[in-house]
């Protein structure tokens, strides 16, 4: 069990505590900001502090930290935390839900927030600075690099993905494909062939039909009802 301090105090500093206070061993015992974002001297009760002086106050001998940002900047912004950490000293948590699928040979490093219902088969590495959502599955011997974000997408095995990726919801990514670095693969996009660094892989979203809803259903009754003429 660690004694923790999170970095933020905003939405996903409130999910990420709620997750290590329900569902592990560790204490979360304040947050950080840095002080121009510090508008108050506490977040859900407990001590917010500036985070250029947390190691006066909470010195890394005695503490960890865990910085759960997004994806902002291709998640350069979690990046950056999360190595200026690293340089005064820290040693940083990381929480694998226990209502995800794992096995003993699963690997993880520092700073990882990985959430309930993901499915991650045998000889995967998932490296440093990682988030993944809920409800996806990690094919067998896939390598995940360093400040990865996966939203709830379908990974097959002996995939490679590249540092700073990010990975939008219902994603699919084929057999053996390697995701180079800083790719942004939009939702529900498929993937079958090996990418380039820093490209951007989106599909159309859904358009909108030129008749509103009601009328839609109408059309819709109508038409099963002739099928059945």
């Amino acid at each position: 069990m660690a004694k923790v301090v999170i970095f933020g105090c905003g939405r996903g500093a409130d999910v990420a505590a709620r997750y290590l206070t329900e569902d592990s061993q560790h204490e979360v015992v304040a947050f950080m900001v840095d002080q121009q974002y510090k508008t108050s001297d506490s977040f859900r009760g407990l001590p917010l502090v500036d985070y250029a002086n947390i190691e006066q106050l909470y010195p890394p001998q005695e503490y960890q930290l865990f910085a759960p940002l997004g994806f902002q900047g291709m998640n350069m912004a979690r990046a950056e935390k999360y190595l200026e950490g690293k340089r005064k000293g820290y040693t940083f948590i990381s929480y694998i839900s226990s209502k995800a699928v794992t096995h003993d040979n699963f690997r993880v490093g520092e700073n990882c927030f990985i959430l309930e219902n993901n499915t991650i088969n045998f000889d995967v590495c998932i490296g440093n600075n990682v988030v993944i959502w809920s409800t996806s599955q990690i094919g067998d011997q896939t390598i995940i690099g360093d400040h990865a974000w996966i939203s709830s997408a379908t990974i097959s095995g002996g995939v490679t993905i590249g540092e700073y990726c990010f990975l939008g919801v219902n994603c699919t990514i084929a057999d053996q494909v390697a995701i180079a670095s800083n790719c942004y693969i939009g939702a529900g996009a498929l993937i079958v062939k090996d990418t380039v660094e820093s490209g951007v892989y989106v599909v159309e979203g859904t358009k909108r039909l030129p008749v509103d809803s009601g009328k839609f259903l109408s059309m819709i009754s109508m038409n099963k009802k002739s099928k059945h003429n």
